[in-house]
């Protein structure tokens, strides 16, 4: 996807109705996973016959609007508010609705396309088909979107696997409260192998340079990335993206220690695209600065 470009609603041609002010998106960075967007809704608007491209998840963050979903026989009034979301499944069956109240949005959609390259093509997460919701409450899911915002806003620093952990978390959090299918049984292993561990040891350390994706890790190991997370998080206690930032991490502190380099230059070297992320990561790790560090070493 590109910037800005999350279709809310699409008529019976395809033709996107316009229903808000976009403020941002996510297609503007190098976020790596599903695309998210800021929107103002309209202070009043209703969407008879419409479809939509993807699953679309709509977090209110501001506002408070009045919806009322019309259904065969009846209408059902729910209440938008910030911390509630609505949720509706790709495809033209979707119920008509009207609002009245302007909110500042989060959406988030999730295409096939994207799902299949954050989750992978042979992952039981690669078709998420969900019940619509509307206006409700999941502390899990709103953390995992403001998570996502944050980065985004942040110049996306912590690379693709944050990015890609978040949209697999998300996609597996709807996938168990709210698909219309049933989840697939896990497999009988539930964690790596020492050999299968190893490997991933081995990649990581080799590239802690480059921006390393989900599916890179998991490709050491044959895995999709959903079932790698999940048991590698089982192995060692953190998920991917916590487990490579503590590598770098630990790879800075014997640089620093060395005192060959300047702490710009350990930055680069461990795979951090700027200094201020890289003290940031350091901090929170080690309690210190780099700079402090560094004074203690000499």
């Amino acid at each position: 996807m590109t910037a800005e470009n999350i279709a809310l609603a699409l008529d019976k041609q395809h033709r996107p109705i316009q229903i808000s002010t976009s403020r941002w998106s996510s297609g503007a960075t190098h976020w790596a996973g599903f695309t998210v967007e800021a929107h103002s809704l309209s202070p009043r608007g209703r969407l008879g016959e419409f479809g939509i491209d993807y699953a679309l998840l709509g977090l209110c963050v501001g506002g408070v609007g009045k919806m009322e979903i019309h259904e065969e026989r009846a209408v059902r009034r729910v209440t938008s508010s910030p911390g509630r979301f609505s949720l509706l499944c790709k495809g033209y069956e979707q119920k008509p609705l009207s609002w009245e109240g302007t909110r500042e949005m989060l959406y988030v959609a999730i295409g096939s396309g994207e799902l299949g390259s954050v989750a992978g093509e042979d992952s039981d997460l690669a078709c998420l088909d969900v019940e619509p919701q509307y206006a409700i409450s999941d502390p899990h899911v709103v953390a995992l979107i403001l998570n996502m915002r944050d980065e985004i806003l942040a110049g996306c620093p912590c690379g693709k696997l944050y990015g890609q952990a978040l949209s697999l978390a998300l996609a597996a959090r709807l996938q168990a409260r709210y698909s219309t299918k049933p989840v697939a049984p896990q497999s009988a292993s539930s964690s790596l192998s020492p050999l299968q561990m190893q490997r991933v040891r081995d990649y990581v350390h080799a590239h802690l340079t480059s921006d390393m994706a989900v599916a890179d890790l998991a490709r050491q190991v044959n895995l999709s990335p959903h079932h790698f997370s999940m048991l590698f998080k089982q192995t060692v206690g953190v998920p991917p993206h916590q487990y490579v930032l503590q590598e770098r991490i630990d790879a800075a502190l014997r640089q620093v220690a060395a005192g060959r380099m300047t702490l710009s230059e350990v930055a680069l070297s461990v795979g951090f695209s700027d200094q201020s992320h890289f003290s940031r990561a350091f901090r929170k790790l080690t309690g210190t600065t780099p700079t402090q560090y560094a004074r203690k070493r000499r």
